[in-house]
């Protein structure tokens, strides 16, 4: 196997949200409520919750977007919401499922690619928590905006978060390889890891790629990106897909060390089109 140097928005065969080993290290890590891992600490989940409330209608319908194991669907459910949690982790989906049964909350979970699946409609807000919509390429983020507009009702808010310049503070570029001689994150068996971390300022997007080689088994790559934004920039995205922003909180996350804390919550709300 060849490795290229990583190229702007490539993408990889193999995700961290769908194999099978990762897949379930990362649920674990979405249920540590005690950091900023995977999921944001209890507290700020639950400060965010708070925020997203007071900006749709009480007793409303919700679709939660990347929902995981549903702690924000959760937690929504119990103030009266009606909601609908899709996400592409059958791990996460099965456990929220779970959960949701266990409290006696009628949530509807579907696993699901929001990109490429269905998503319903008629609901009066969505939203989009722990930068997902950054980590998405350009071509996907419009398919997202166009389907989230689709399945709002005529007043429907969004409601998503993204990193801010800030996030290049805690990042740096580099290329690198280790040999791990038990399981970890990766992978449950002995394993050569080669990373690069690869920055494009110009584009305004951070990409990570991890290619494992474990004996017996054919190379797999995994590649993840991190768009930050300005207001403006936000805006602007915004405003082509058919939104317009009406407020944005730049005090929901606190102080973290993991990824970032210069994180912004946007509402924004959807064009009528002619």
């Amino acid at each position: 196997m060849i490795i290229n140097e990583l190229k702007l928005y490539q993408r990889s065969v193999h995700s961290i949200w769908t194999d099978e080993y990762i897949s379930k290290g990362m649920l674990a890590a979405h249920l540590n409520l005690d950091n900023d891992a995977a999921s944001r600490n209890i507290k700020t989940i639950e400060k965010t919750v708070d925020w997203i409330i007071e900006r749709i209608p009480e007793g409303g319908k919700v679709l939660d977007l990347g929902c995981g194991p549903g702690l924000y669907s959760s937690l929504l459910a119990r103030k009266g919401y009606s909601v609908t949690g899709i996400d592409i982790s059958q791990h996460s989906i099965s456990y929220a499922k779970s959960k949701a049964a266990e409290d006696k909350l009628q949530i509807y979970y579907y696993c699901a690619d929001y990109i490429k699946e269905d998503i319903g409609k008629g609901y009066d807000a969505a939203i989009c928590i722990y930068c997902d919509f950054g980590a998405l390429i350009p071509d996907e983020q419009a398919v997202f905006l166009n389907k989230v507009h689709h399945a709002l009702s005529d007043n429907g808010i969004l409601i998503l978060d993204v990193f801010k310049t800030g996030l290049c503070d805690n990042k740096q570029e580099s290329r690198d390889w280790y040999f791990s001689e038990s399981g970890g994150f990766w992978c449950s068996r002995p394993h050569l890891i080669l990373d690069e971390v690869k920055h494009f300022p110009a584009e305004k997007v951070w990409g990570a790629r991890t290619v494992i080689i474990e004996e017996g088994k054919s190379p797999r790559e995994y590649i993840t990106w991190d768009n930050y934004y300005t207001e403006d920039d936000i805006k602007r995205v915004l405003d082509d897909n058919g939104f317009y922003v009406l407020s944005i909180n730049n005090e929901l996350v606190a102080e973290n060390e993991f990824t970032s804390s210069d994180v912004m919550f946007i509402e924004a709300k959807k064009k009528t089109r002619v």
